[in-house]
This record gives C-alpha cells, structure tokens and sequence, in this order.
C-alpha cells in the first residue's frame, strides 16, 4: 500500500506547514502537497491550508486558506476537515527556539481532540536539543496513522523517540516535474549561486568565491526567499554575480534552471530544484537535512563542521 493510497477522495484535508512566509521551499511543498491530493482524486475545494498569508496562499493556489496564527479560524477548519496532513519540512526542530515544536504539537493536539486523522507526509525531524522539544515532538508523532520522514537521519532520530509508525520517503518537491523537455547540459551557460543567512556564512563565501570568480560565463544569484536576496545583495560584488534574481515559484525556477550549466547553494530546495532540472550543483550543509539530501542522491559537497540532530 503506498503513502497517498490511506486518503480518500471524498474527504476534506487541512494542511500544516510553514506556508505563506515567502520562503519558495516550502510554498513548493504545499505545491506538492496539493498535487498529490489532486492525484488522488481530492479536488482543491476539499482542501483548507493554514497559512500564515492566507489571501496570498488562496490566490496563489486556489484553495481555500485561514490565518494559522487564530485559534477560532483553526477550529472552525477542524470542524469542516477530516484529516490533518502535515505537509512536508522540518516542522520539528529547535534550531532556534523550542516555539516550532510547541505551536505544531499544539495543532496536532487539537486536531487529534476534533477527531482528524493525521498524517505527516516528507518531513525533517531535528535537530531536537531540548528536553522539552523530544517529549513534544514524539507525542506528536505517535498520535499520527503515519509518519514518512524525508532522510535516513529523521528516520533515526523519530525511532529514538519511540516512534514506531515511520516510512522513509523523500522530499516532496521532487514529485514536481518539469513542464519542458530538458536542454542538453553543452547548450546550458550559467552558474546559478545560492546564499542563506546562517552562521557559517562566512566560511562558506570565503571556500566559494575562487569558484565563483573562475566561471567563464554569467553568474546569477539565486533568491528563495527575501532574506537570501540581501545576503547576495551584499555578496554581489565579491562573488562577481552579473544578477539577482528572487525565484518566487516553480515556473520561475523551471526557467533559470534550465538554463545553467551548474549551481552551488546552501538551502535544500535550492539542490532539490537542481536535481529535478539535472543541474550539476555542489551544496553548502549548514543543516543536516542539506547534507541528508546529497547523500541520498551523491551531490558534491563543500563539508563544513556542524551541529548533528540531538537523538
């Protein structure tokens, strides 16, 4: 029995994840997300997303969406859903603070209270260094029908936790495919390059820019989000990047992607969309899940030391 085969056409779904913060990664995995519904049978008006901009996330996806951060609108998609489904990403983690864990756990609570079924499609779990992040996190887990994790690592880490009902899958981006047939890579010219806001930041450029600098041809940075803009804003002239460009889709990404001849980034999605337009990339692992990724698929990487996810 595979994954999707569990939902049913006839039933409504409520969707949770980190949509509607302008961070391309994860409005592709709502993209996702939908489309496998839609594979289902499940049509868009079966589908409720918390969003934390749901005007933007109803028009950018033709579904219906309420605001993640009020409780009386959450309620109130409960009351009209039948399963929950945690769309894709690291919503467990307390990279920065424990509040991710609490506000998902919190969800999935509620949800369990209203009588949903639940479900965790393609995530992250971790890096979990809190007592407090461990006992949410698996409490939230174990209330789920299943739990398909996106690496070998978050595998590892929800079965340490104690939870049994796990599948290792993969990240749900990749069922996205290209609208065009691909460019053969001697007719491709560009260096595309990816930066994030991340403590190894630094160590990152100063291993990257001789790289950057010897490309014979155009170099463009590449925007997931607008946070990632500012840090090549301030590294364009360093790097030598001929432009900035903000991806805000797939369409979007399908178009410079399929134009370069290789790609080097930090973010996940970013080595995600390079494997799904067969650009050669080399990725920068600030995070565990990026170098989870390039493992899984024999990316080059640029290994740096970072925090492992506490099991």
């Amino acid at each position: 029995m595979t994954f999707t085969s569990y939902f049913l056409l006839s039933n409504s779904y409520l969707l949770l994840g980190y949509y509607g913060f302008g961070n391309l990664g994860d409005e592709l995995l709502l993209q996702a997300c939908i489309k496998i519904l839609n594979g289902r049978g499940v049509a868009n008006e079966n589908i409720i997303v918390l969003s934390n901009n749901p005007e933007d996330t109803q028009k950018n996806f033709n579904v219906a969406s309420v605001n993640r951060w009020k409780i009386s609108e959450i309620v109130k998609a409960m009351r009209k859903s039948e399963y929950l489904i945690l769309g894709g990403g690291g919503l467990f983690q307390d990279s920065t603070s424990v509040k991710s864990c609490v506000y998902y756990w919190g969800v999935v609570r509620l949800a369990k209270l209203f009588g949903l079924k639940i479900f965790a499609l393609g995530q992250s779990v971790g890096p979990l260094r809190s007592k407090i992040s461990k006992l949410l996190t698996a409490n939230a887990l174990k209330i789920c029908e299943k739990v398909q994790v996106r690496d070998e690592n978050s595998f590892n880490v929800a079965k340490n936790l104690g939870c049994k009902n796990l599948e290792l899958g993969r990240d749900l981006v990749l069922t996205l495919k290209p609208s065009r047939i691909l460019k053969s890579k001697s007719n491709r010219d560009l260096m595309l390059v990816n930066l994030r806001p991340c403590a190894a930041l630094e160590r990152f450029l100063k291993v990257i820019t001789p790289r950057v600098q010897e490309f014979p041809s155009e170099k463009i940075g590449v925007a997931l989000s607008i946070d990632d803009g500012k840090i090549l804003i301030e590294c364009q002239k360093i790097l030598g990047l001929n432009e900035i460009k903000l991806i805000k889709n797939f369409n979007d990404a399908e178009k410079i992607f399929l134009s370069a001849s290789c790609a080097i980034g930090m973010r996940l999605h970013f080595g995600v969309l390079a494997k799904i337009f067969e650009t050669p990339a080399t990725l920068l692992p600030y995070d565990v899940k990026v170098s989870e990724f390039a493992r899984q698929f024999n990316i080059p990487v640029i290994q740096f030391e970072y925090e492992q996810a506490q099991n």
